[in-house]
């Protein structure tokens, strides 16, 4: 499409304008608190371009022109077919809207510095040549398995950070908490074999794997220096089997450098098919994925953990057949599933092939009004430990007949959900904090049926907002 070349400021839009086709080469662009819509390509060749409004592009845009990162205006994507960034400058922008389900090229860079909306369609940032940057601030939002990106993201910043990549295909996020990150970590996601290796002892855990998921890999690699934890998720999708054990808490974060492949850490929550593995801190990158090792080098071989009501108090209790160089137990609390706090400790035998028994008693748990979780942290002598599965317990008063059914569920299944006492509110979330929107229904006992189609296998926290407070129910989904 012949663009149309503007040479002089378009100043104060305070409604909007339309343009065949634009090109800033040699004059000024400025859009100033209004809309303006490109119907055709946007070309940044020369002059200056600004954006401190609505800018809407249905073509390719080309940068060529160096950019100041951008605190104000937005910049939406949606054309009718396949749209390519290119150019040899970055792009800036505060917003930026993907709204094209034909797809977006990136083969230059656009860096985000307020918030990425992927509304519709994926991202392709496959080609080396261009990623999408978020900035240290900046968030993504409306990830899904038809709209996320295919290829490299980089994020600024320390903190939390769940990536929004995958292989076109699948939505496959890696969570990357960060406290030093001096250039940018860039991160993609491959549906492939990182390829083999020695398994060593030299990770973060000195128990050294036995397996590697040899079917999917992210590539972490810092644009500078980096340190913090990696948050492996792992779900139905690219995971075969690489354990015959029963015990989630073999799972690790593995990981692939100089010819050998680390265990980084087992802190392991969710079941044996779907569920995420948090590593210790770490300081070098390079290929990650899950990993398992021998259920023989877990500290302990727990074959019960469970917590019931006595006299208005919580007693915990669990039984371990085998033990080797074990130090102690953690008995840790949790009023939502996913944030755990220490309240006790217990000493551990130590080393026994023998039936031992234990428990501890939570002479708070009288005072909460919502469901409670426990697990325990197994530790061994040298530091290491595994996490048990998470049980749950509710005071009197938040309902006899409070829960999930069935749990765990299938997919594309209906579960009721009951509290006990009215419910005001009710919301899905998955455990790395999202809301994943379900369909739901009022019966007239006062439970809600709930739709779980289009709902992935994994685990999920069911938020009741009721007259006695928020009360939580955790689901399992195969």
């Amino acid at each position: 499409m012949k663009a149309i070349y503007i040479l002089a400021a378009l100043a104060g839009l305070g409604g909007s304008a339309v343009a065949q086709g634009l090109s800033s080469a040699g004059g000024t662009v400025t859009v100033k608190g209004g809309i303006l819509q490109v119907k055709g390509d946007l070309q940044v060749t020369g002059g200056s371009f600004s954006n401190n409004g609505n800018l809407f592009v249905s073509g390719n845009l080309v940068n060529n022109q160096a950019m100041t990162e951008a605190d104000t205006g937005s910049l939406t994507l949606d054309g009718a077919a396949l749209q390519t960034l290119s150019g040899t400058q970055p792009y800036f922008t505060r917003l930026l809207n993907i709204d094209n389900s034909a797809g977006i090229v990136l083969e230059n860079n656009i860096k985000v510095g307020g918030r990425v909306t992927l509304s519709n369609g994926a991202v392709d940032a496959t080609s080396d040549l261009g990623a999408l940057v978020v900035g240290d601030t900046a968030s993504v939002v409306g990830v899904s398995d038809t709209r996320h990106v295919n290829g490299y993201v980089v994020k600024n910043g320390t903190g939390s950070f769940v990536y929004p990549v995958g292989d076109g295909v699948r939505y496959q996020p890696i969570t990357v908490e960060l406290t030093d990150n001096s250039a940018g970590m860039s991160v993609r996601y491959f549906a492939a074999d990182a390829g083999t290796g020695t398994f060593t002892t030299t990770g973060a855990s000195s128990i050294a794997l036995e397996a590697y998921n040899n079917e999917e890999y992210w590539d972490l690699a810092p644009r500078g220096t980096a340190t913090g934890k990696v948050i492996v998720t792992y779900d139905d999708y690219k995971n075969p089997s690489i354990t015959v054990s029963e015990n989630p808490n073999v799972f690790s974060v593995a990981h692939l450098t100089g010819g050998n492949w680390l265990n980084e850490g087992h802190n392991v929550t969710g079941t044996l098919t779907a569920g995420f593995v948090t590593s210790e801190v770490i300081s070098s990158w390079s290929p990650f994925t899950l990993g398992a090792v021998p259920e023989a080098g877990l500290p302990v071989t727990l074959i019960s953990f469970n917590a019931k009501a006595v006299e208005g108090n919580a007693l915990v209790e669990w039984q371990t057949t085998s033990e080797e160089n074990a130090s102690h137990f953690e008995v840790e609390r949790s009023l939502d599933a996913r944030t755990f706090q220490k309240i006790g400790t217990v000493a551990a035998a130590g080393n026994s092939n023998a039936l031992q028994r234990y428990s501890f008693t939570d002479r708070s748990f009288g005072s909460q009004l919502q469901t409670v979780y426990y697990r325990l942290r197994s530790v061994d002598l040298d530091g290491t430990f595994s996490l048990s599965r998470a049980v749950s317990l509710q005071p009197r008063g938040v309902g006899q007949y409070a829960g999930v059914y069935p749990n765990p569920a299938r997919k594309a299944s209906v579960v009721t959900v009951s509290s006990g006492v009215p419910v005001n509110e009710i919301s899905l979330w998955d455990m790395l904090g999202r809301q994943v929107p379900v369909r739901k229904s009022s019966l007239s006992d006062g439970s809600v049926q709930v739709n779980l189609n289009g709902v992935a296998s994994g685990m999920y926290l069911f938020k009741l907002t009721t007259s006695q407070g928020v009360v939580n129910h955790k689901l399992v989904v195969e």
